[in-house]
Parts: structure tokens; C-alpha cells; sequence
């Protein structure tokens, strides 16, 4: 008689991957929908003006300033070879959104890379909270670098780890070119280095105190392979940096970036908040009135990983992931800590440790219900755990779909207003009015550069000039002006122009509509007034 054979490692792992591919699916779906919907923030509308020049005039330089790194400006190159615009008046926000939509939704599948470091129902119930956290379907609709960012770090983790595991130098090269795109996406990369340098040593300290010896059958490792991994992590980031070595002071500039950057993070911006704006934003929020938010699941859950992670010579681990799961764990805590320390804040930064309490929450929710004796009792908390799901999966609905622009979602800062499509129908009513019609001259004059996003909104229109201050001839057909100016327009405008009203172009910052009266008239006349 033949005894049955254990199936193959490939199809015991089979089920648990198409499983993940579904989820990933459904998480693709989620972030796809009326990706056009949401007014352009204004960080979004300078990112698609950079690209708008590597496009149209095949150039980038980066820029040290404030703008970040150029990833995402040649990830974009993809969207519009394969879409039908030709020019980037032709452009819409889905042509720059889909960029980051892909990236989060492939972090749903990069989890799969530590299905021996967490274990397969860990990393199955991670994916599934990475496809519902509100805080990652938002923004993996975003034209910003926080999502490329958070990809190539998990990759980096992913990376590393299956170069621990087996030892490949193709793993060890992955996680050295996942190192320098991070890099090269966000100079804040480097707080995630620093961190996972300094987790090594807290979690071999751990040991330490408690005389651990995981189990580690992991091949040996040659120093030069860390060599080639740092030389390719290099050379990524110099190659991009560079633009492709036609601009190298972009090197230059990649470390010059810096010295802005310690003065925004020291309180130099208008960006600074107390310790607790994220844990605020991420544990419960309400304004005034509005709707609760609350990732509290996640939280919850994370902690339960984390003490699972830190328990001394525990038996809750895979025991080729207990170290991993520890190193995640203090990984996690200390990106939490340096990104809640820094006065400067944002809430999109967040997601840089937030993907690591997700982890740690896979594996919290994966422990509980192993730990928990009885089927039935097993069920009921799997049921719990699903309406979990299902209620974070019904907030990022509500914050993506519903309340996309409004301030009552916590994931809303300092976006443009849903009124500005006031202006725009009124400029294109007026247009339509001109014997120019998109040629009209049309003069923006602000206060100082950030007039953002209107250059987005105005790029269908060839004779647009930008002020930051009255020109001696403020005239044109359109003018668009700040609040500001209004005194110093008066005078200089006031017997050819009318002021036709007031635009919310962000919450309470608002833009005046001044007509040359020719043209006032010749609108009036074709809506039949006069």
C-alpha cells in the first residue's frame, strides 16, 4: 500500500498566495474608483508642473529646496506614454494619480516577501488591513512621493529578509536598489535607516538581557555582498539624482537638500505640530461636529504584535521570524518616536510607520486567534476581526469618496478648496465670451510663489504670466489676484476692470476675479443680460 506524499512546499503555498492576489485585487479596485473626483492639491499640482518639463521638454533637474526626490517624476513617464494625452493642458489628476495608486496597491503583494518571518495568516490578515486602512487607500490616490516611499521600504524589508533566509546575492542586490530608490523618492529615507540600524541593536541587546538564542539556519553571509548591495544602492539613487548623468550637480544637490530640511524639521514652517498629530489622527478625530475617524483597530492590534515580538523565549513565533518580528517591532516604535519628536508635520508622513504597525497588527490578529482555544470561540473572534475590516474598509470609503477634500476628514491638510470649480466654470464662461478665447491673457498676482494650485487649473490657457508682487501694469483681460492686493488693484484697475467676486481657492484663502469691462460685457451679452 502507498502512503500519500506531503504536497510540495509550492502547493502548500498556493492557496495562501491567490488568496493574497485577491486581496490585492480588491484593494487594486478600491483605489481606481473617480480618481478625478478630488481637486488637485496644491503639492500635487507643483509635482505635475515638474514632470510637465522631463514630458514635454525631455528635462528634470532635481531641485534641493522642497520638492523632493525624482522617482516619482520618472514613474510617471509610464501614465502618459500609455494614455492619450498629448500635451499637459490634455492631462488630467488621473493621469498623475495612478502612479501612486499602483504602488499602494503593490504593497499589498510585498507583504508576501515575509510569509516565513511573520507566518503566511500574519501576512494574510497585514494585506488585507493595508488593502482597508483609510490612511493608505487616501493616500495611494495622492500625486505625492509617501506611497513610492513606503513601497520601496517594504521592499527593502522584503528584500532583506529573504537575503537573510537564503543567502542569494539577487536578494541582497534587490534590497540595495530598494534602499536607493528610497532615497531617491524622499530625503526623509533617512530616519527609516537609522531606525532599522538602530532596531538591530536594541533587538541584539534583547537577546543579550535574556539569553536568548533564537534558532538561525540561515547560510553565512560574505562581506562583499553588503559591499555590491550598498555600491547598487548608489548607484540607483546617484543614476536618478542625476538625472541619468545629464545634470551632475544633482548629486551635489542631493546632500545640499539637507540644510533646508533641518530647518523645517527644527520649526523653521509653518507645518508645526505637537508630538500626538499623528496619534491623534490615527486613534480617534472628530471635528466639531463631523463624523468619527479612528484607525484604533490597527493600533490595537499592532501593540498585541508588539508584545508577542517582545516576549522573552516565547513560543508565538515562526522560528525563523522571532528575531525579525522583535527588530519590526522596535523598527516600528522608533519611526514612530522620531517622526512624532520632529516639530514639523504632515499627516502623509505618517505612513512611513504605519506600514510597520500593520505588520505587527497582522501579526497581532494572527497570534489571537491561534491562541484561542475553541472553533466556535475561534469563529466568533474571526467574525469580530472581520467587522473590524469592514469598518475601517467603510471609513476609507467615506474618506476617499465622501469627505475627499473636506477638513473633517484627518486626512485632509491644507487641500484645495471643492469651491475652486467655481472659478473655473466662471473662466471658462468667460472665455467662451472672448474673441481670444483660450488665448485670453490672463495675470495671477500673489503675495509670494505658493499661488499653487491654480497654474494646474490654468494650464489650458497659453498666456498665463505669474506675479508675486503688483506689476506696474497689473492690466489683462483676467486677473486673478490675492486678497492682499486688493487696495493696490483698486487704484490701478478700478476704471477698466470690475471685481466679479471672491473664489476659495483653500480654506480661507481667497481669490478675486477682476474683468476688463469689454470683455464683462461681451459675456453678459452672450448669456442674454444686456
Amino acid at each position: 500500500m502507498n502512503c500519500p506524499t506531503d504536497p510540495s512546499p509550492l502547493k502548500r503555498r498556493l492557496p495562501i498566495f491567490l488568496l493574497l492576489l485577491l486581496v490585492f485585487a480588491g484593494g487594486l479596485a478600491f483605489r481606481l474608483t473617480r480618481l478625478a473626483d478630488r481637486p488637485m492639491h496644491p503639492d500635487e499640482a507643483v509635482q505635475a508642473a515638474i514632470f510637465r518639463g522631463l514630458w514635454q521638454e525631455g528635462q528634470y533637474r532635481y531641485n534641493p529646496d522642497e520638492f523632493h526626490g525624482p522617482t516619482m517624476i520618472y514613474a510617471t513617464l509610464p501614465s502618459v506614454w500609455l494614455g492619450d494625452a498629448e500635451t499637459f493642458a490634455e492631462s488630467t489628476p488621473w493621469t498623475y494619480r495612478i502612479v501612486p495608486v499602483f504602488f499602494g496597491a503593490g504593497v499589498i503583494l510585498l507583504v508576501w516577501l515575509l510569509r516565513d518571518a511573520l507566518g503566511k495568516p500574519a501576512v494574510i490578515c497585514a494585506a488585507v488591513l493595508v488593502a482597508v486602512s483609510p490612511a493608505m487607500v487616501f493616500y495611494s490616490r495622492y500625486y505625492i512621493h509617501e506611497m513610492l516611499l513606503v513601497f520601496f521600504t517594504l521592499a527593502a524589508i522584503g528584500a532583506g529578509w529573504r537575503y537573510v533566509r537564503s543567502g542569494r546575492l539577487a536578494w541582497c542586490l534587490a534590497a540595495g536598489a530598494s534602499i536607493g530608490l528610497m532615497q531617491a523618492t524622499k530625503e526623509t529615507a533617512v530616519f527609516s535607516y537609522a531606525a532599522a540600524g538602530v532596531a538591530m541593536g536594541l533587538a541584539w541587546l534583547w537577546e543579550r538581557r535574556w539569553r536568548e538564542r533564537p534558532r538561525d539556519d540561515s547560510p553565512a553571509k560574505p562581506l562583499w555582498h553588503l559591499a555590491a548591495a550598498a555600491a547598487m544602492a548608489v548607484v540607483v539613487a546617484a543614476v536618478l539624482y542625476s538625472s541619468f548623468f545629464t545634470n551632475p550637480e544633482g548629486l551635489i544637490d542631493a546632500a545640499l537638500t539637507y540644510l533646508p530640511w533641518l530647518g523645517r524639521a527644527a520649526g523653521d514652517s509653518p507645518h508645526i505640530h505637537p508630538w500626538y498629530f499623528y496619534l491623534h489622527r490615527l486613534a480617534f478625530w472628530r471635528l466639531a461636529d463631523g463624523p468619527v475617524w479612528s484607525e484604533g483597530h490597527i493600533l490595537a492590534l499592532a501593540a498585541v504584535g508588539m508584545i508577542v515580538a517582545l516576549i522573552p523565549r516565547s513560543n508565538l513565533l515562526p522560528g525563523t521570524g522571532t528575531r525579525f518580528a522583535r527588530w519590526l517591532a522596535f523598527y516600528t516604535l522608533l519611526l514612530f518616536a522620531v517622526y512624532s519628536t520632529i516639530p514639523y508635520k504632515t499627516p502623509w508622513c505618517m505612513l512611513e510607520f504605519l506600514i510597520g504597525m500593520i505588520l505587527l497588527a497582522g501579526l497581532g490578529a494572527a497570534t489571537l486567534i491561534r491562541l484561542i482555544p475553541m472553533p466556535p470561540l475561534k469563529a466568533a473572534a474571526g467574525a469580530v476581526l472581520l467587522v473590524a475590516v469592514g469598518q475601517l474598509a467603510w471609513l476609507s470609503y467615506r474618506a476617499s469618496y465622501v469627505f475627499p477634500a473636506e477638513p473633517c476628514n484627518p486626512y485632509v491638510y491644507a487641500h484645495t478648496s471643492p469651491r475652486i470649480g467655481e472659478l473655473i466654470d466662471k473662466l471658462e464662461e468667460l472665455t467662451e465670451a472672448s474673441p481670444a478665447g483660450n488665448d485670453v491673457s490672463i495675470k495671477v498676482i500673489w503675495t509670494d510663489a505658493y499661488y499653487w494650485p491654480l497654474p494646474w487649473y490654468l494650464r489650458g490657457y497659453q498666456r498665463t504670466e505669474l506675479w508675486t508682487k503688483v506689476p506696474t501694469d497689473p492690466a489683462a483681460p483676467l486677473v486673478l489676484s490675492a486678497e492682499a492686493h486688493d487696495e493696490a488693484l483698486t487704484k490701478k484697475l478700478d476704471d477698466t476692470h470690475l471685481m466679479t467676486g471672491f473664489y476659495e481657492v483653500r480654506p480661507q484663502v481667497f481669490v478675486q476675479l477682476w474683468v476688463r469691462m469689454d470683455l464683462w460685457e461681451a459675456h453678459l451679452r452672450r448669456l442674454g443680460r444686456i
